[in-house]
């Protein structure tokens, strides 16, 4: 069966980056690739595609 505490956020490896838009020290939860940008929590809010309704 699916163990959800293994899935807590609080057990990914986490990687120090810098926002490409307000260059503020964040961490992201993936390994930052060269020539991409990589955005805070505030600024992926902002370019983050809006959400459509399933319904």
């Amino acid at each position: 069966m699916y163990d959800r505490d293994r899935n807590r956020s609080s057990d990914r490896e986490m990687h120090k980056a810098q926002c490409s838009d307000c260059k503020a020290e964040c961490e992201v939860p993936f390994k930052p690739s060269e020539g991409r940008p990589v955005y805070c929590r505030d600024c992926y809010q902002k370019h983050r595609p809006p959400r459509r309704d399933r319904y």
